[in-house]
């Protein structure tokens, strides 16, 4: 996601929210974008649907790149803060299964 392509994504869709916690700016996105980039998991906030919450990480192939993404959905009464972690280290197990191999430093 380069920025050129993340400008062009918000002017294309104009960012609609779906509901009231929703990232509806190009300035929200960009600095979620970062926050994703910086610890390596993203979060739906009830972003997406009203009592919803999501976790998610990447995955990457032998190369790098980036190929999917593991993700839990739960209602936010039963959402559970170490899924975090546990998500995370399951996307790192895929990626390493498929040949990723962790930059040092990251």
């Amino acid at each position: 996601d380069t920025p050129e392509s993340v400008r062009a994504y918000a002017k294309r869709t104009g960012l609609p929210g779906k509901t009231s916690t929703s990232l509806t700016s190009l300035a929200a996105l960009e600095k979620e974008l970062d926050r994703i980039r910086r610890h390596v998991v993203a979060f739906d906030n009830e972003e997406a649907e009203v009592g919803l919450k999501c976790v998610a990480a990447p995955i990457h192939d032998d190369e790098g790149k980036l190929v999917a993404g593991l993700s839990v959905s739960a209602p936010v009464d039963r959402h559970k803060p170490e899924w975090v972690q546990q998500v995370r280290e399951a996307a790192e197990e895929i990626s390493h299964a498929l040949g990723y191999v962790k930059p040092r430093g990251k």
